[in-house]
């Protein structure tokens, strides 16, 4: 009877332990979903791909996998998770979510089949429904670019079959927000057929394509949001290069994006963010290009945002017409103001010659001046206040002081300063204008050569003595007051400067415990990084790598890297004497280093010992060049 007693206390147990596990799964309750942009694209454009894994229970999501990617590359990924507890009735309930974005580039030319996205929870991989999307050629797609939330493919996964809804449909909210609340308010131009991006998108305009070297060409960035998404705080900016061009901003506080109203775009409202105004003047003559301006939203797993790539078709000016003396690039509308002072001077002497140019376009930075004989223009210095003017016009006024001397007498003609240009408005040359009137200057007066009288000889030296002094009163030291004062003080004196020393010692001891320099600082960052690159903690060792360069880059340039904009660090290190190629490889070594601490699928601590190579070799090349 003993073994049916063992047997029966066995089965016991196993029906037990299956109830407990069936009753922890019942709680258990995920939905997986997954969308994509758009299921037409362009070759060459970019989609977003978005998995959002949801959990009713204590249990999160974690692990998320794109699943097959043929067709394109993976560029960018994000994720972001959510825990939200609720009271439903009496009833508390917990829920936690898991979304992440991949940004995919097209690569070919075709129909490809994207996924299935997949998701661990509790040890199980769920995986939603594949998508399809079809790439087209360049210029193909049609303006059809649809909304991937409509598209989106959801799989509940219910053991016990209890199921639950989306997290909106739990708050007892739509899917979607009706778009009644909006209505477009900002310039039908910006109007679009169909969003370039979910939740926030760049978009490119230039007023004219067609243009005459020097014309003033006006670049504007805008950014779209999706009124309903949240994208995060914006990072990484890219301007938009445009190498050909000569450059000049038209916004004076580029943080601050003047807000444009709202925009139909795809048939939906999008808000819009004027984020960048530029006039850019040609160079040159061909079909230029203007680089796309990029940003990224790391924070909601958007990836990057890119602008359009633009050009435009640039000519020279017609030479019917042309004015002699024309310098090709001066377009605009300018004109001159002279002012001569003073109007009389002696030969060989000077006089002050103050020229004001005024107007719209690109202002020459030098003036042709008149050769007249006898006359000697020195180096000129320049004053300019320059910026946005009417009509989003660049332009202001630029002074020219000049330093003039005038080495022949008599009434000297200074002649008039011209200025040729095309103004590309009304399509016709023009010439700024300013005399600069007569100079009298009279003749310089001869000096007198009289007899030169000799310098005499040894003339400090004291007079001849006429008879001997008597002889002084005989003093002895200890007379003196000061001797005692020596033979006393001196001790008193030691002493005093013992202790004082000792105090200042004391006292830069305390300073250096209580701030430590930033030397001392960088070297033991260095020292952390180093042993954490010798261990096995690959996230640990990838956050001491960013600190130590940091650190170094600090104490060897002064220059704070933490929470500045990757234009502006590498700006500030070149002015610091910084070469180009370290500061892009600093600056490359930390974006590095905080791509692997979030990315969703790990780092090794060969990649950490890897970017600690890299570190090592740029912070003695930065140390090098400051010494």
């Amino acid at each position: 009877m003993r073994w049916l007693s063992f047997v029966f206390a066995i089965f016991s147990v196993l029906f037990v332990a299956r109830i407990a596990g069936a009753q922890q799964q019942a709680q258990v309750q995920v939905q997986v979903n997954a969308t994509v942009e758009t299921d037409r694209v362009e070759l060459g454009d970019t989609l977003a791909y978005t998995l959002q894994i949801s959990v009713q229970g204590r249990t999160s999501p974690s692990d998320p996998k794109p699943g097959s990617t043929n067709g394109f590359s993976v560029i960018g990924a994000g994720s972001s998770p959510m825990q939200m507890r609720m009271n439903m009735n009496g009833t508390p309930s917990e829920m936690n979510s898991l979304t992440t974005t991949w940004t995919l580039r097209a690569e070919k030319v075709g129909t490809f089949t994207l996924g299935p996205a997949s998701g661990s929870v509790a040890g199980t991989r769920y995986s939603a429904r594949a998508q399809r999307v079809t790439v087209v050629p360049r210029g193909q797609a049609g303006g059809q670019r649809q909304r991937g939330g409509s598209r989106g493919n959801s799989i509940t996964i219910d053991p016990f079959g209890g199921g639950f809804g989306s997290l909106r449909g739990l708050l007892g909210m739509d899917d979607e927000p009706p778009q009644e609340a909006l209505r477009p308010t900002g310039d039908p131009k910006l109007a679009l057929d169909a969003p370039r991006g979910s939740t926030a998108f760049l978009h490119a305009t230039v007023d004219k394509t067609r243009a005459v070297v020097g014309e003033q060409v006006t670049l504007n960035v805008y950014l779209y949001l999706d009124p309903y998404s949240n994208p995060g705080r914006a990072s990484d900016v890219h301007e938009a290069n445009a190498n050909d061009f000569v450059k000049r901003s038209l916004i004076d506080d580029q943080a601050n994006a003047p807000d444009m109203g709202t925009a139909l775009v795809g048939g939906r409202i999008w808000s819009v963010k004027l984020i960048r105004k530029s006039a850019l003047f040609p160079l040159r003559s061909g079909k230029l290009t203007i680089d796309p301006m990029s940003i990224s939203f790391p924070q909601g797993g958007l990836g990057v945002r890119e602008s359009e790539k633009l050009s435009v078709d640039v000519s020279d000016p017609p030479v019917a017409g042309r004015p002699p003396g024309y310098a090709l690039g001066d377009v605009g509308d300018f004109s001159m103001q002279a002012t001569v002072t003073p109007r009389a001077i002696e030969q060989d002497g000077a006089i002050g010659v103050s020229i004001e140019l005024r107007g719209t376009g690109n202002l020459p930075s030098q003036l042709p001046m008149p050769v007249v004989p006898g006359v000697e223009w020195l180096e000129p210095t320049t004053r300019e206040k320059v910026g946005a003017v009417s009509n989003d016009r660049f332009g202001g006024t630029r002074t020219f002081e000049y330093v003039v001397r005038l080495h022949n007498d008599g009434a000297i003609d200074l002649g008039e300063v011209r200025l040729p240009f095309y103004d590309a408005d009304k399509r016709a040359y023009g010439v700024a204008r300013a005399s600069l009137g007569i100079v009298n200057v009279a003749k310089g007066l001869a000096r007198d050569a009289g007899v030169e009288q000799p310098e005499p000889l040894l003339a400090n030296m004291p007079k001849p003595r006429t008879a001997l002094e008597k002889r002084g009163a005989e003093s002895y030291l200890t007379d003196s007051p000061l001797y005692w004062a020596a033979l006393f003080g001196s001790p008193i004196a030691c002493v005093l400067a013992i202790v004082l020393g000792r105090s200042v010692r004391k006292m830069r001891e305390r300073r250096a415990e209580a701030a430590p320099s930033p030397e001392r600082i960088a070297k033991t960052r260095r020292a952390e990084a180093k042993a954490a690159c010798e261990g096995d903690d690959a996230k640990a060792a990838i956050g001491s790598v960013a600190r130590a360069v940091e650190a170094v880059v600090l104490a060897a340039t002064g220059v704070n890297l933490r929470g500045a904009s990757r234009t502006t660090a590498k700006s500030e290190l070149e002015e610091a004497g910084v070469s180009e190629a370290s500061a892009t490889e600093a600056l490359d070594i930390l974006r590095a280093c905080e791509d692997a601490r979030f990315s969703p699928e790990g780092v090794s601590m060969a990649d950490a010992r890897s970017l600690w190579d890299r570190a090592e070799k740029v912070l003695s090349a930065i140390e090098g060049g400051r010494s």
